[in-house]
C-alpha cells in the first residue's frame, strides 16, 4: 500500500516549518506536501491524489474555507481539515460547511497528528472509495456537536461541578428547554414540583445523561437532513439508555451510550437509503460521518457493523455487540441470535428484552 499523500497549507513559512520537524521526529510515512498559498494547494492536486488536506484559515487571496470548498468539488474522497487561530464568525459558518474537522492554532502536535492517524484509519476501516466520495461530495455537511465537546472537556476535571455545567448549558435556550423537560419527565422520580432552575435539573439528571441528551440535540437538530428527525430522535435515546444497562461489566458506559444515540445516524442522509443497491448502507455512512468528526474508533466501528455483527470473528461481547443487541430490541432490527450465543450472552436476553419494554414505557408515558 502507498503512504498517505497529505498536503499542509499555511501562509506562514515557520508554521510548515515546525510541522515538518515534528512530522520528522515522529517517523510518520506520509507523502508530504508543504506550500504557502491555496493557489499551490491546488496544483498539488494536479500533480496527484491527495489523501489528507491540512489548510489555514486565514490567508491573502483564498482563504481556508474557500480552498476547501474547492477541494471538495475536485476532490470529494479527500479528508479535509482546518487549522486556524484566529477565525470571524461568518468565515468560521462558511468552514464548517465543508471541513470535516477545524482545529484550533496553536494546536498541539500530537492532537494534529492524532486526528490525521484516526481519519487515515478510517479509510482503512471503511474503505469503499464510493462510501468516501458520497459522504466527500455532500454540499452541506453536518457539524460536529461542539457543545457536547465543550462540556466533555469540563467533565474531565475533577473540580467541575453543577454550576459549571448549566453555566455550559444556559448558553443555548433549546438545550436548556430540552434539559428541563428531561428533568421534570418521568424518566426521573420529583417531589411534584416543576423544576426551572437549570443547576437544580443538572443535578437531578447526573451527567452521564446530560451528555447524551447534548449529544442528541446537537446532532438531530441541524437543517441539512432529510428524514423524520423527530422519531429517530426518540428512538436514539431509548437506544442509547438500553445500552448503557447492557454494558454495566461488559464496556465503557459512556461509549456504549454514545454508539447506542448514533447507531441510525446515517438514516438522516438522502444518500442512506439501504432500498439502493451498493456495497455500503446507513450503518457505514453515519459511522464514516461519526469518524470524520474525530469520534474514537471503538465507536465508529461500532456504528458501521451493529447491523451485521456475525461478519467479525471477534467472540468476546464488546461495544460492538452491546450496541447490536440495543438496537434490534429497541428499533425492532433483526437480533443475530447466533451471535449473541457465540459471545455467550444468550442467557442475558430475557432480562434485556425487560429492560427494553421497561424504556419504552416510560419514554412514552
Amino acid at each position: 500500500m502507498s503512504s498517505p499523500r497529505i498536503v499542509f497549507v499555511d501562509d506562514e513559512r515557520r508554521v510548515l516549518l515546525g510541522i515538518e520537524r515534528m512530522l520528522f521526529a515522529m517517523q510518520r510515512d506520509w507523502d508530504t506536501v508543504f506550500v504557502e498559498s491555496a493557489e499551490a494547494a491546488l496544483q498539488a492536486f494536479d500533480e496527484g491524489d491527495v489523501d489528507v488536506i491540512v489548510s489555514d484559515m486565514r490567508m491573502p487571496g483564498k482563504d481556508g474555507a474557500d480552498l476547501l470548498r474547492e477541494v471538495q468539488q475536485r476532490s470529494p474522497a479527500t479528508l479535509r481539515f482546518l487549522l486556524s487561530g484566529h477565525t470571524e464568525t461568518a468565515a468560521a459558518m462558511r468552514a464548517l460547511e465543508v471541513a470535516h474537522q477545524f482545529l484550533s492554532k496553536p494546536c498541539e502536535p500530537a492532537q494534529l497528528l492524532a486526528a490525521i492517524d484516526d481519519a487515515l484509519s478510517l479509510r482503512t476501516l471503511l474503505s469503499d472509495v464510493s462510501l468516501r466520495e458520497t459522504i466527500g461530495a455532500i454540499e452541506h455537511l453536518p457539524s460536529a456537536p461542539r457543545v457536547y465537546a465543550r462540556l466533555n472537556s469540563v467533565l474531565q476535571d475533577p473540580n467541575t461541578d453543577a454550576r459549571d455545567i448549566s453555566a455550559i448549558l444556559a448558553q443555548d435556550p433549546v438545550l436548556t428547554a430540552k434539559l428541563l423537560k428531561m428533568a421534570n419527565s418521568a424518566y426521573f422520580p420529583n417531589t411534584g414540583r416543576a423544576l426551572t432552575d437549570i443547576r437544580l435539573a443538572v443535578m437531578r439528571i447526573g451527567s452521564s445523561m446530560i451528555r447524551t441528551l447534548v449529544l442528541a440535540t446537537e446532532v438531530f437538530s441541524q437543517p441539512v437532513w432529510r428524514a423524520d428527525v423527530g422519531q429517530l430522535q426518540h428512538q436514539a435515546l431509548m437506544t442509547s439508555l438500553l445500552a448503557e444497562r447492557i454494558a454495566r461489566g461488559h464496556a465503557d458506559v459512556s461509549a456504549a451510550s454514545v454508539a447506542g444515540l448514533l447507531a441510525n445516524l446515517g438514516k438522516l442522509f438522502d444518500v442512506a437509503d439501504d432500498s439502493v443497491s451498493r456495497p455500503w448502507g446507513y450503518g457505514e455512512v453515519g459511522a464514516y460521518l461519526l469518524g470524520l468528526w474525530g469520534f474514537p474508533l471503538d465507536i465508529v466501528h461500532a456504528v458501521a457493523y451493529h447491523r451485521s455483527p456475525r461478519h467479525l470473528p471477534r467472540t468476546e461481547f464488546n461495544l460492538l455487540g452491546i450496541t447490536h443487541v440495543a438496537n434490534s430490541l429497541i428499533s425492532g432490527d433483526p437480533l443475530d441470535q447466533d451471535y449473541v450465543h457465540r459471545c455467550g450472552q444468550s442467557g442475558a436476553l430475557e432480562k434485556w428484552r425487560e429492560t427494553a419494554e421497561s424504556i419504552q414505557q416510560r419514554a412514552n408515558a
